[in-house]
């Protein structure tokens, strides 16, 4: 009993470093990033399930297209250049990015402040965090943001120069000539967003870039 599990516990401790470093290295050469650093929790592996005997170990492929989360991986087994045997594996991964943080709780509507830059561990790339406070200027919460919370896109919106209801400038441009019509906005928008607008002549509904707090642009 005492011979089995001690060559047990040398087949476990082999096949943990084959595999972690299979890992490591098969995330890093298909999912290379510049903006953060891998991790991973390598808990829920059973190396049991890995031959005794092998020469190496490699990712054959992932269950999904990225690595990050709670994701399958299919470990291929080789000795003496053959596959012995296939495991199937989950392994938790992470992203440790860096990015902007609030500092204190942030409101719906308020204006971004009391920032910090601060590394955070992530556990989705579907979006990447804000990394630049200045990114922030003009803009304000668009959810509530709770205080050590890393801030994405998402959270953000541009500060409102023009609400629903307001009267606007519609203009439009065509070469030499430029026509202004008038119009009523029927939703927020910061500069730059392109908001629905009622033209008041023509009593159709537009969708115009917001220029400033009286005038949006038919592009």
């Amino acid at each position: 009993m005492v011979i089995y599990l001690l060559a047990l516990a040398l087949v476990t401790s082999s096949a943990s470093g084959l595999v972690e470093k299979a890992v490591k290295e098969y995330v890093q050469s298909n999912f290379a990033i510049s903006c953060g650093e891998y991790q991973f929790d390598f808990k829920r592996i059973n190396y049991a399930l890995f031959p005794a005997q092998v020469d190496s170990i490699k990712v054959m492929r992932i269950g999904k297209s990225s690595p990050i989360g709670n994701t399958v991986f299919s470990f291929g087994a080789f000795k003496d250049g053959g596959l012995v045997k296939t495991v199937a594996a989950s392994i938790e991964v992470f992203l440790l990015v860096e990015g902007v943080v609030a500092n204190a709780p942030i409101n719906v509507g308020e204006q971004f402040h009391d920032l910090i830059v601060a590394r955070r561990i992530i556990t989705s790339d579907a979006q990447m965090p804000i990394v630049d406070p200045a990114i922030l200027a003009g803009k304000q919460a668009k959810v509530y943001i709770q205080p050590g919370a890393m801030i994405f896109p998402s959270m953000c919106e541009n500060i409102p120069l023009i609400v629903s209801g307001d009267k606007v400038n519609i203009v439009v441009e065509q070469g030499l000539i430029k026509v202004i019509a008038r119009g009523v906005a029927k939703q927020k928008g910061g500069k730059g967003d392109l908001i629905r607008v009622s033209n008041l002549g023509s009593n159709k509904i537009i969708r115009a870039e917001v220029v400033d707090s009286m005038t949006v642009a038919l592009k």
